[in-house]
């Protein structure tokens, strides 16, 4: 295939066909998924200097290429990013419409947090990205006000994931035994941890980066479970706690929406983008003060409130399907590069 479109992508086909899908039929073109996998566990330095690695090499091939492609969309971030600094870094004539697609800025401390915000606002000031869609509309205006770029730059696009529950035996019924909290950027775990902390409720944290001993017996981390694996406790969970650290940046968004396609209820904290724009309090799940009394409160609750649970794990589902499918994130990023490039 020789379509002029591509979508950089650092998952495997089949996680992104729905996408792929969506934005063929919202667009009318074709377009080719490019695949280089750099999201897999990371699990010592070396694995992190991989990652690094690619990120740097594949967009340099996409650049070397670039003549070739009318349409480049960043699925990973970086790709997108990076590629748009190997233009602006050797001044070549732009030659594609670029999308950096769920893009976020988290500022970092120190040295490095100057650098790293230098580099990302050498990209975003250049002319070679058009648009920087976001998962949150708060973190279009964050992203905004940080790099003093106009607002209309970054588009709030709600995102989507596949329907993971095709991909479990659910034959067996789903054990509901303990509380999921599951990811790693952008959480607040010192708070999660004080609040289940000698209470009966088993809580199970998932975070390949949180390489702490358990602190009491109701509590188990685990840092080698990915993918197929984490669906599993997906299915078997009674509901997910999320607890955000800063809440204008938006990360999170693909645990919050998996989540609600197992129909899970959720319990988020505030400040959080993300409960303000997926979260409706008392519909699809509980938005709570990142307290650990009132945290633990709303898992009573949930446990407590048969009516309340039904509730909001059958809304869960009901928004997930109508709005956060990953084909109806295709066809939005479709219709966005549509509207954008008037055709």
């Amino acid at each position: 295939m020789n379509a002029r479109n591509i979508a950089l992508i650092d998952s495997n086909l089949q996680e992104t066909e729905e996408f792929i899908c969506g934005l063929k039929e919202s667009t009318g073109l074709e377009w080719k998924p490019i695949i280089c996998t750099s999201n897999q566990g990371r699990k010592n330095k070396f694995d992190n200097l991989k990652r690094y690695f690619k990120y740097f090499w594949f967009p340099l091939k996409i650049f070397i290429q670039r003549k070739k492609y009318d349409n480049i969309i960043g699925w990973q971030e970086f790709y997108g990013l990076i590629y748009a600094f190997y233009c602006r870094l050797f001044h070549v004539k732009k030659s594609n419409f670029l999308v950096i697609e769920n893009f976020i800025y988290k500022p970092k401390k120190g040295i490095i947090g100057k650098i790293y915000f230098r580099f990302m606002r050498y990209i975003a000031t250049g002319k070679y990205v058009d648009i920087f869609t976001s998962a949150s509309d708060t973190n279009c205006k964050f992203c905004s006000d940080v790099f003093n770029l106009r607002r209309d730059k970054f588009v709030f696009l709600p995102f989507g994931v596949n329907d993971m529950t095709k991909a479990i035996d659910t034959s067996l019924k789903p054990t509901c035994d303990f509380v999921l909290s599951i990811g790693r950027s952008n959480r607040d775990w010192d708070v999660l941890i004080k609040s289940f902390k000698e209470t009966k409720y088993p809580l199970r944290i998932v975070c390949d980066e949180l390489r702490v001993d358990s602190p009491s017996g109701n509590i188990k981390i685990y840092n080698n479970i990915w993918n197929e694996e984490s669906y599993k406790f997906f299915y078997n969970c009674k509901c997910v706690v999320i607890t955000i650290d800063k809440g204008e940046i938006a990360s999170g968004d693909t645990v919050l929406l998996l989540a609600m396609s197992f129909s899970k209820p959720i319990i988020i904290t505030r400040p959080s983008c993300l409960a303000n724009d997926y979260v409706i309090d008392e519909y699809n799940g509980l938005v709570v003060d990142k307290d650990p009394q009132t945290i633990i409160k709303a898992v009573e609750r949930i446990y407590s409130d048969k009516e309340l649970y039904e509730k909001l794990s059958q809304n869960a589902r009901v928004l997930y399907e109508k709005k956060y499918t990953l084909y109806k994130y295709g066809i939005n990023v479709g219709n966005t590069i549509k509207k954008s490039r008037c055709f």
